[in-house]
């Protein structure tokens, strides 16, 4: 067992125990629950937003990173629209259709899971062998940069969807949500959206995308110091740690619609539909198409489950944040358990 997948389960380890940890301080009432929104708001505004300055700073600035700008906000409001028809048909609450959306938009593609996986498995199959030398063999250090370039493949994409879903979803949870104001214009929303710190992780990630394209290089110290390593293990914790004190384990099985209904659209239409543009990308001729590395993130991301930001902005936004927790577990679990385990097997075929 390599070094980095070792780090990839020592995530998971930490992940785990953060949640049992937040549980537990809420059960034992050391904590209140609305605890939970100050470490959020500490959770994105700076940990997160730290962590992908850092991985954005080291993306390869090349053309083709535009296909992310084009795919990723489809990604995101295309199944947040879709899924949103159906919610009514079950006749849920309007905070709950809110919750929906949100689960149904956003993928876990960051430090918590797809970026670290994509750093952790990627690359893999025809690329490795393409990389390898007359011996077959790929030199370490050539895995390594190829997998940070993964990771951060894997952190512009997230800062896409973040910046989708400060464009797109917040106006959108803003009007499903509990407490919502009624004389708002969408316009106003979405600029009281980016004038927020919580959209501080759209703006911390374009400043690192910049420094990558200034071809500014990244101090040695970060490397050697690994601060971009810590960023990862604490935000995880923390993001982690205040959904495990909204997590009320009675609220999973009287969602069991919503939990078909995300898991379909999640693990079904998502990757269905990354396939399709990810297949327009590499045979239209109006752009550069994506390099086969930034084909195999698109690819492992579109299988993600729903992102524990859907929660935390459930909180944020007043929405069913016991609800979203709910949906956040069982839909991790299906990824974990089923999803998971066939892409370990097949993307080394690939």
């Amino acid at each position: 067992m390599d070094a980095r997948t070792l780090e990839f389960f020592a995530l998971a380890f930490v992940s785990a125990a953060s949640i049992l940890a937040g549980y537990i301080s809420r059960q034992r009432g050391w904590l209140h629950e609305d605890f939970s929104r100050k470490v959020h708001w500490l959770t994105i505004v700076v940990l997160w937003s730290a962590g992908g300055f850092l991985a954005l700073w080291n993306l390869q600035p090349e053309p083709a990173n535009l296909w992310v700008l084009v795919i990723e906000p489809l990604l995101v409001v295309i199944p947040a629209f879709l899924i949103i028809p159906l919610g009514k048909a079950i006749k849920l609450k309007r905070e709950q259709v809110g919750v929906l959306a949100l689960t149904a938009g956003l993928r876990n593609s960051g430090f918590a899971l797809g970026s670290f996986l994509a750093y952790a498995i990627l690359p893999v199959g025809g690329l490795l062998r393409e990389q390898a030398g007359p011996d077959g063999v790929l030199e370490q250090d050539k895995v390594v940069a190829l997998s940070i370039s993964a990771l951060a493949y894997g952190m512009l994409i997230v800062m896409t969807m973040s910046m989708a879903v400060v464009i797109f979803l917040f106006p959108l949870v803003q009007h499903f949500g509990e407490h919502r104001k009624e004389d708002d214009t969408i316009g106003r929303i979405i600029f009281k959206s980016f004038a927020d710190w919580k959209a501080m992780l759209f703006y911390s990630a374009a400043a690192g995308i910049a420094l990558a394209y200034a071809r500014v290089p990244v101090p040695k110290m970060i490397g050697d110091w690994y601060i971009l390593k810590g960023l990862i293990f604490i935000g995880s914790a923390a993001a982690y740690f205040g959904i495990g004190m909204r997590l009320h384990i009675g609220h999973l099985r009287p969602h069991l619609r919503s939990h078909l209904l995300v898991g379909m659209v999640k693990f079904i239409a998502t990757p269905l539909l990354t396939l399709g543009m990810v297949l327009v990308a590499q045979h239209t001729g109006l752009v550069q198409p994506p390099p086969k590395l930034l084909v195999q993130t698109f690819i492992l991301m579109a299988f993600m489950p729903t992102a524990i930001q859907s929660v935390i902005v459930s909180n944020l936004f007043h929405l069913d944040a016991r609800m979203a927790g709910s949906i956040w577990v069982v839909n991790t679990l299906l990824f974990l358990f089923l999803v998971l385990p066939i892409i370990l097997i097949v993307a080394p075929m690939l």
